[in-house]
Formats: structure tokens, C-alpha cells, sequence
């Protein structure tokens, strides 16, 4: 018993996690210990049947096969799998009969010992009832293909032009005069089937061919969009040029024998799925036929040719002349024959007790019998539940249900305890009671006129009722099943049992339910009405990438409704040079996880291309699942043109700044020089610093320069093989030499060559290292160190200065990016240089990085490949 509810344990979080309707059953009883809510719908039962028997929480089940196939899944320990079998179950307070694909698979304990079976089903009602259609209609599919009329067209390939007849106008959903032109022949045929009709049309009017054409395809009316299937015929003929001048044949609906043959194909599948045990045999008791349940049942491999077996290998000795020398002769023409017979497994020779009905199967010409065709239900599972019966009658005083029985007569027999506390009666006069005596007088009317014709003809009965306490007086809704108790062998009525539950808390818990959805549905409206409101595209997808729901603003912008916008439809509004990277980037977020964010070109309703910035996040669920996307759409075609419009100004200013300013300090130069020679060092030393203010200002304009090649793409890169090591000392001594308070300390660890530019990553190196000398006044040290990760080399500059604070840090990498505040004019520049640095790694196909503490200093890093 303990490992049981340690197993028992272990499975019931699988239950409530499961998507499905799921449930598993413990032991031979078939003892409901899980079952999802999905279940509980499924079956039309509350909660409380957990822990009870299966044959007593559903026991509308009883006389349907499913116990039988648990038991045999029980005591085989093989997984049972079927697909669109029926089920007659209570829902809505009626018993109806729905389609599921269900699995029986067992669940084995330590020991490897079958202790419990879960069930997983899925709902197919509405696909067997189209199915059951589909038979319905097979036999006016003959009659229709017998009048199948024929029309005729006539196609002028040099005129393209079409003469049609009526019958081939309704078959392609044309108007029934008028001029017809080839491409609105073209048009009416289903989008699968244009490329071949167009290769086989191309192929007979070619000269090169014998002109005839035969094809199959389907048609779609413009104004209904009905689909037709089509059998067209016709030839080409030429003329002395070799031309195809005419193009003539007919065109049949063949709708009804594609119909058909598509049935007939669906028909034989559901015959080989039933789960029902199927058979058919010649005179001499050949085995023609045998479907996957009998061949499962009786041993037959399910690739095995069943033509080579007879009855003789299915029946014991006795049986088998039982069978040929009694049964078969009292096979009615009409109603067949039903009995029980012992059949025997081929492979175990084990017996199996079985209710099989025999029918005659006839020629549809002759009339003349040909063959017998049996269905056979294992009893095995049903012999086994009699034994259970008593059992269950000991679970019925504990269970708490209302459980009752009446003789035919409606007089109580009995009532279990919990029926007594219901309803408030006095056990001492319960046998003088009527079954009318505790139900209200609608429902007593209801009982006498509805359910006991249904309950005698049917033997069984659902739905609610009212209940009448004794002592109170109280209505009490309830869930009723009936269920009429019928004589073994005679089959005469002797008594009916009855189960109800007490819908009171159900009733209380739709009403609270019913006030959360309305509560639901007014915030719902209310984030629609918000979503309308906000400026940009709001928009959300499913986690698959297919859009659906955009919000009104979308309507605004570019005019398309949400059916040309949903789905994969949105890409159709970009510019055709932007949707691969807009693609592309949206299918590695789906992929990822991560937020989706670029920029892309939209077409708007007046037929202009606008830019927009996109982005998007993923909602997930607590085991990290994405259930939503939820983006917006913002338009930053003004701020992009204004970008624009800067990067040009900036290309056109530095580019005629550096002339002048390369004179200006040759002059200077040549000025400083002179005053030396003169001996007035003293203007001399004004030139000198003035050329020191004009190196400055070359820089400012080279990375200005650097900017505009960036923003354009045409930052070029030369690369080469070189000593980095050798690089960086390079560096460290230039700056050295401008810097007299700050010593720079090197720590050097990488000792090889590198490919890549070496002049960019020079400039990098300097521009980290310039800036650690300028942002930390106030100390006297800064330390560089490099580190070797075998396939990349990477570089950290130390300083001791200001320092960044936390939510700064990730705009110090940006275009102009200055220190606000007080210190924005104590240390001059434009802000280009760690944006500048930046891109140059990240085009190296590395990464760059800070971390800094305010007012304790800052490490700047970049890594980089060594091939790059």
C-alpha cells in the first residue's frame, strides 16, 4: 500500500498538468484517483467522483466496452490505442453519444508490475459526424455521376479569347454570357492547380507535341467560392505556320467521383479502426477479412495475410462444430444470429468467452449469399465486473451520492445514508415511501411522462431534477441518472436504481463564474479601448510568429483591414528591401526568446514608404513558455530623415574644415619656426600651443570624418598580420609622453601576432586610454592589461577618476554622449570617441564593455578575435 500512494503521488501532477482530459485508475477496481478538470468535463462529473470506482463515477459507461479493454490493458500490461470511438456520456443532464481518440496505457510500479493506467482522449464528435454524413451521401453520389452532364469550350490561342457553353460557365463560376479572356480562365482555378494547367495547356498548343490535352484540376466560383473538380479533354490544332489556332475540347464535373473515391477511401479506414472486432468469411469458412481489433484479440499479426487462416484455427473442436453444424444454420436472412461462443486466441490457444453476431452477406446482383461477416464483443472484462458487483455495493453506503432503488412500481427499496441526509427522511418510513413522495410535483411529472418511457425503452436516463426535503420543505437541485435493473436471462424489468448529486454548490460556483467572465470580459474591453488610443501600432502575435491582433491605428496608417494585415500578411506592407532583415530578425526572437527590436520601411495609404521602429517582447508562463508577443509599431521617419540630414551637414562641414585647418597649422608652423630663429621664443611658445589647439581640432574633425564613414558604412578596415603586444607599448608611450601627472602602468599577457587593422585598434587603444587619463584629475595612475583567451585577445584600461554611475553606463557608447550636470564643460569633447571605439570593434567582430563605480573610477574592455 505505500508504494501505491507513492505512486499514486507522482502521477497526479502530471494529470493537472496535462493540456488533454486525462485521469488515471488504480488496481483491477478501476479506482479513480487523478483526473483533470478536462476529464471531469469530458465525463459531466464534479470532483468528488475522485477516489471512487470508475464503473461507479461514470457509470453510464456500464454495457460499453471500455472496462473490458482497461481490464485487458491491466492484465496485459500492453498500451491500448483508439481513434473515433464512442462514448455515451452525461452532459448537459443528458445522455449523448460523442467520439473520442482515447489511449490506455499502463503504469508499472518498481517492481515492473502493472499497478494503475492513465487515459489521455481527444474530442472527435464533429469529424464523425461529418463522417457519418460522408455514408449518408454515398449512395446519391452514384445517382449523381450517372446524369453528370459535359460541356464544351473552344479556346482561340491567337485571339486569346474563350467560347464557353453554359454547363462549362457554371462549372467555372463564369456569368452566362459575355466575353471570357484565358486569364480569367487562369483565375478561376484553385491556386495549387494553375502552374500545372498552365505547363499543359503550353504543352499541347507547342507544335512540337500532338496537341492533345488531358487534365484533372479544381475550379473556385468567384462568387460563392465553391470548389469544382474538372475533367478536361481537348486537342490543338495548327496551320500551315505551325500556329495553334484553336484550342477545343469538353470539360466534365468529376466533383462527385472525386467525392466518392475519397469516401470510400475514409470509409475502409474507419472499418479498420473500429475498435469493434470485425470479420468477414467465404461458405467454406475461409477468413476474407479481419480488422486490427480481431486480429489483436485473437493472435493474428497485424501484417499477416489472413486468407491463409479458416475457423478452424479460431475455435476449439467442440465449438467449431457447434458452430458449422447449429449456428450457422440458424443465421436469419434478415436479423442474422447473436449468441455467445467460445473463440480461441492463435497464438495462446487461450479461450475467450465472446457475444458474437453472425449476418449473411449477399451478391448485390445475384442475391446469392457469398460469404458470413461477424462482430465479436470480448467478455472477459464484463465476466470479470459481475464478480465486482458485490464490492460495489459496499462503496454505494459510503459513497456521497444520493443512491436509491425502486421496484417497477416506483415503492423504495432503498436509499443509502447519504440520500437519508439529503432529503431529511426517516429511515424508519423509508420503505413506505414512494419515489414520488421525495421529488418535487414538476419533477414527478416529468419522471411518469419523460423518463420512464425513455428509462423502459432505453434502460437508462440523465438530467436534473428537484429533490424535496421531508422536514424542511426545501427545492433541492440535483443531477439524476436512472438506470433500469433488468432479469438475466429473461430480460424482464424488476427494479430501478437511481445516483444524484446535489447541484447546489455547482449552481453557486457557475454564478460566481459567471461574474469573473463579466468582470473579464469589461477589462478586456477596456485595454482594446486603451490600445486604440496610444499613438503608435499596437499589435500581438502568437508564439508560432503569425500576427493576431492589430490595433485601429494600423487602419489609420496604411488603410488595410486586419484580414490583410493577420497571420504573415504584415510582412506584405515592407519595403521589399527591408523584409529579409525584418524577417530575419523576427524568426531568431521566435527562436530565442529575445525582444525583437528593428527598423524598417512601411508602406503608407498614400503610397509613401515611412520608416518605423519595431519592437516587441515575449509574455511567458511560469515554466518560461512564450504564450504572446506584444509589440508597437512607432514612426521615426521624420527623426530618421533629421539623422539624416545631420549626417550629411556633419560629412560636408568636416570634409571643408580639414583644408583650411591643415593650412591653418602649416602656417602655424612655419610661424613658431621663424619666431625661434629670431630669438622671440616667447611668441614662439604661443604658436606652439596654438598648434597644439589645432591638433585638436583635427582630431574633433577626424572623428567627425569617423562618424559620417560609420553612419554611411564606409568605415573601411586594411587588414594585416602584426605584434599586438608591440602595438599596445606603441600606444602606451605616445600617450605617456602628453600625460606628465599620470603614470601608466602596463600588465601585458598576450604575446602574439593578430590579423586586423592595426591603425583602428591603435586608435581604440588610444582613445581608452586618453580617456583615463582626462576623466581622472585627481589621481596619478592608470593601469592597461590584455589577457589571452586563445581565440581572442582582450584589453582593459583602469582608471581612478569620476567614474559612471549604474544607469548611465549603457549610454556612454552613444553618438555625443556627454557627462550632464556640472562636470558637462569640465572636461571638453564631442562625445564621439567611445562611440567611434565601439564601432570599430564591434565591425573587428568583438565586444566592448565598462564597469564603474561613481566617483571610485571606471575599466574600460574590449575583446576582439585574433583572426578577424
Amino acid at each position: 500500500m505505500v508504494s501505491l500512494f507513492s505512486e499514486e503521488e507522482r502521477y497526479k501532477s502530471l494529470v493537472e498538468a496535462s493540456p488533454m482530459p486525462t485521469a488515471i485508475y488504480v488496481g483491477e477496481d478501476m479506482v479513480v484517483i487523478a483526473a483533470n478538470q478536462a476529464m471531469l468535463d469530458l465525463w459531466g462529473k464534479p470532483a468528488s467522483i475522485i477516489g471512487t470506482k470508475l464503473m461507479e463515477a461514470v457509470p453510464e459507461l456500464e454495457g460499453q466496452p471500455f472496462f473490458d479493454i482497461l481490464s485487458q490493458v491491466f492484465q496485459s500490461g500492453e498500451t491500448y490505442h483508439t481513434e473515433e470511438s464512442p462514448a455515451d456520456l452525461v452532459v448537459d443532464g443528458a445522455l449523448q453519444t460523442f467520439y473520442f481518440t482515447f489511449t490506455y496505457k499502463p503504469i508499472r510500479n518498481d517492481e515492473g508490475a502493472v499497478f494503475a493506467i492513465i487515459n489521455t482522449a481527444a474530442h472527435l464528435t464533429e469529424l464523425v459526424k461529418v463522417k457519418k454524413q460522408v455514408i449518408e451521401t454515398q449512395q446519391r453520389l452514384s445517382f449523381a455521376l450517372l446524369s453528370a452532364e459535359i460541356g464544351t469550350w473552344d479556346l482561340d490561342p491567337i485571339n486569346n479569347q474563350v467560347n464557353w457553353d453554359a454547363k462549362c460557365r457554371e462549372l467555372f463560376g463564369f456569368r452566362k454570357e459575355g466575353e471570357i479572356k484565358y486569364e480569367e480562365v487562369l483565375s478561376c482555378i484553385h491556386p495549387r492547380d494553375e502552374e500545372m494547367v498552365r505547363e499543359a495547356v503550353a504543352k499541347a498548343v507547342n507544335n512540337d507535341n500532338d496537341g492533345h490535352y488531358d487534365i484533372k484540376y479544381r475550379t473556385i466560383n468567384a462568387e460563392n467560392k465553391q470548389i469544382r473538380w474538372v475533367h478536361c479533354k481537348g486537342k490543338a490544332y495548327f496551320n500551315d505556320d505551325k500556329i495553334a489556332y484553336r484550342f477545343a475540347g469538353i470539360a466534365q464535373d468529376i466533383t462527385n467521383e472525386v467525392k466518392a473515391k475519397q469516401r470510400e477511401h475514409q470509409l475502409l479506414t474507419l472499418v479498420n479502426n473500429n475498435v469493434d472486432h470485425m470479420t468477414i468469411a467465404g461458405l467454406d469458412g475461409r477468413v476474407m477479412y479481419m480488422n486490427e481489433a480481431s486480429r489483436k484479440m485473437l493472435g493474428v499479426a497485424l501484417d499477416a495475410d489472413v486468407t491463409k487462416f479458416s475457423a478452424k484455427d479460431f475455435y476449439t473442436p467442440e465449438e467449431l462444430n457447434r458452430v458449422q453444424n447449429q449456428i450457422i444454420k440458424e443465421i436469419d436472412e434478415v436479423k442474422g444470429w447473436t449468441g455467445h461462443i467460445n473463440l480461441l486466441n492463435y497464438q495462446t490457444r487461450e479461450t475467450i468467452p465472446c457475444m458474437v453476431s453472425y449476418l449473411l452477406i449477399k451478391d448485390p446482383e445475384t442475391g446469392e449469399v457469398i460469404g458470413r461477416g461477424a462482430t465479436a464483443r470480448d467478455l472477459r472484462p464484463e465476466i470479470r465486473v459481475k464478480a465486482d458487483l458485490q464490492k460495489l455495493a459496499t462503496i454505494i453506503d459510503s459513497s456521497e451520492d444520493f443512491c436509491n432503488y425502486c421496484d417497477i412500481n416506483a415503492r423504495t427499496l432503498y436509499i443509502n445514508p447519504s440520500g437519508i441526509a439529503l432529503i431529511g427522511i426517516n429511515e424508519d418510513q423509508l420503505l413506505n415511501k414512494s419515489l414520488f413522495d421525495y421529488h418535487t410535483p414538476s419533477s414527478n411529472e416529468k419522471i411518469k411522462n419523460e423518463i420512464f418511457p425513455v428509462l423502459f425503452a432505453d434502460g437508462k436516463w440523465s438530467g436534473e431534477l428537484e429533490l424535496l426535503h421531508q422536514v424542511t420543505h426545501e427545492i433541492i437541485p440535483i443531477h439524476k441518472q436512472f438506470y433500469m435493473i433488468r432479469e438475466e436471462f429473461t430480460n424482464a424489468p424488476v427494479a430501478m436504481a437511481a445516483i444524484a448529486r446535489d447541484l447546489r454548490p455547482e449552481l453557486n460556483i457557475r454564478k460566481i463564474l459567471a461574474d469573473k467572465n463579466a468582470a473579464l470580459q469589461s477589462a478586456v474591453d477596456e485595454l482594446e479601448f486603451l490600445a486604440n488610443s496610444v499613438p503608435p501600432v499596437v499589435w500581438s502575435s502568437k508564439p508560432d510568429g503569425n500576427l493576431d491582433y492589430i490595433n485601429k491605428r494600423w487602419f489609420d496608417q496604411t488603410g488595410k483591414s486586419d484580414e490583410e494585415t493577420l497571420g504573415a500578411r504584415w510582412a506584405e506592407n515592407i519595403h521589399p528591401d527591408d523584409v529579409p532583415n525584418a524577417v530575419k530578425t523576427w524568426t531568431a526572437s521566435l527562436e530565442s526568446g529575445n525582444a525583437y527590436e528593428v527598423e524598417f520601411r512601411c508602406l503608407d495609404k498614400f503610397g509613401d514608404y515611412r520608416w518605423h521602429l519595431v519592437r516587441a517582447i515575449p509574455l511567458k508562463d511560469a515554466e518560461g513558455n512564450i504564450i504572446k508577443w506584444y509589440g508597437t509599431n512607432t514612426d521615426v521617419h521624420d527623426q530618421k530623415e533629421l539623422e539624416k540630414q545631420k549626417d550629411n551637414f556633419l560629412g560636408i562641414a568636416s570634409h571643408e574644415l580639414k583644408t583650411p585647418v591643415t593650412s591653418l597649422k602649416a602656417y602655424a608652423q612655419v610661424m613658431e619656426s621663424m619666431f625661434k630663429r629670431s630669438g622671440d621664443f616667447k611668441n614662439a611658445d604661443l604658436l606652439g600651443k596654438m598648434n597644439k589647439q589645432v591638433d585638436r581640432l583635427t582630431n574633433l574633425i577626424s572623428d567627425l570624418l569617423d562618424v559620417t564613414k560609420i553612419n554611411s558604412g564606409r568605415l573601411q578596415f586594411n587588414e594585416t598580420e602584426f605584434d599586438f603586444n608591440e602595438m599596445v607599448e606603441e600606444v602606451i608611450e605616445d600617450v605617456q609622453r602628453t600625460s606628465f601627472k599620470h603614470i601608466i602602468h602596463p600588465d601585458l599577457n598576450f604575446k602574439r601576432n593578430i590579423v586586423g587593422d592595426r591603425d583602428r585598434i591603435c586608435q581604440v587603444v588610444t582613445n581608452l586610454l586618453t580617456n583615463a587619463v582626462k576623466y581622472s584629475p585627481d589621481a596619478n595612475e592608470v593601469i592597461i592589461y590584455t589577457v589571452d583567451h586563445q581565440d581572442s585577445v582582450q584589453v582593459s584600461v583602469r582608471d581612478y577618476g569620476i567614474g559612471i554611475s549604474a544607469e548611465l553606463q549603457d549610454h556612454v557608447f552613444e553618438q555625443f554622449y556627454r557627462v550632464s550636470g556640472e562636470k558637462e564643460h569640465t572636461f571638453p569633447g564631442l562625445g564621439l570617441g567611445l562611440y567611434i571605439s565601439s564601432e570599430i570593434v564591434k565591425r573587428l567582430g568583438g565586444k566592448i564593455w565598462v564597469d564603474s563605480v561613481e566617483g571610485k573610477g571606471s575599466t574600460f574592455c574590449f575583446s576582439i578575435p585574433v583572426n578577424s
